[in-house]
């Protein structure tokens, strides 16, 4: 800037010279702004883009469960877990937990590609049952972050056995969702799975509020009591234990050979 004492020794062309000067410098920063303003309008443009693409992508797998809840007893999801699911991926989008948000889609997408492929199967293995349960707790451990604990031991031998496809998914989701109404304390979920000779034994257990009085009477465990008895007979057990400890047991015991023939 040109001191205002200095003017009157200034000649006319000097002074020409440092108003142009000074015109290109002004123009340099306005042709800067125009550039900054223009990026910042095509990331934003870019990133509500891809907001909504991620939208039509969760729409797209909500349509795909609404399927897969019409064809049979077997491929039904618990619609509030997907909605909550969903709600979860929504909500670490708008807080621009992207790692986050793609993890949890590409889980849900791993469960609903698995319902897909075994519509037309009453057993799979236990190792790929285990899968779709994994799949699931990461899911809700995303959604309830320090609120959830999870310890799940399967004997490796028990893996090639086989099990009805999506009938441990309820039972995990009954233990989640009752423990997820604690208020001052984190549902400690424990999944212990294990074979003797002829038998599949799977224990669930999971932190419950006091006085919860509904934790065994929820529409997936009543699909899961009817699809068992369709399966076995009457050579299962399902048992369904409120403990001292304020926890609460599901104790499940499966014939070994799959389907009683």
């Amino acid at each position: 800037m040109i001191a205002w004492f200095e003017l009157g020794s200034i000649t006319s062309e000097k002074l020409l010279e440092s108003w142009s000067l000074l015109f290109e410098r002004s123009a340099w920063h306005f042709d800067l702004l125009t550039y900054i303003a223009v990026v910042s309008i095509g990331y934003i443009t870019q990133y509500y883009d891809k907001a909504r693409k991620e939208e039509a992508r969760s729409e797209s797998l909500l349509r795909q469960l609404v399927q897969l809840e019409l064809q049979s007893l077997k491929s039904q999801l618990n619609p509030h877990f997907l909605f909550n699911t969903l709600n979860t991926i929504a909500s670490l989008i708008r807080l621009d937990e992207k790692d986050k948000a793609v993890r949890a889609l590409s889980e849900l997408s791993l469960m609903l590609r698995k319902v897909l492929e075994n519509q037309s199967n009453q057993l799979i293995s236990l190792a790929q049952e285990m899968e779709f349960i994994q799949s699931y707790l990461t899911i809700q451990q995303m959604r309830f972050e320090n609120k959830l604990e999870t310890r799940v031991e399967v004997n490796p031998e028990c893996l090639e056995m086989d099990v009805p496809f999506m009938l441990l998914q309820p039972l995990v989701e009954n233990a989640v969702q009752h423990g997820s109404q604690l208020e001052s304390d984190k549902n400690r979920l424990s999944l212990q799975v294990w074979c003797q000779p002829g038998e599949l034994h799977v224990k669930l257990t999971n932190k419950v509020p006091e006085n919860d009085e509904h934790h065994g009477f929820g529409i997936g465990l009543k699909n899961c009591r009817e699809r068992l008895n369709k399966l076995y007979d009457q050579t299962y057990q399902l048992r369904l234990t409120e403990l001292d400890n304020g926890y609460f047991e599901t104790y499940l015991i499966l014939p070994a050979g799959g389907e009683d023939d």
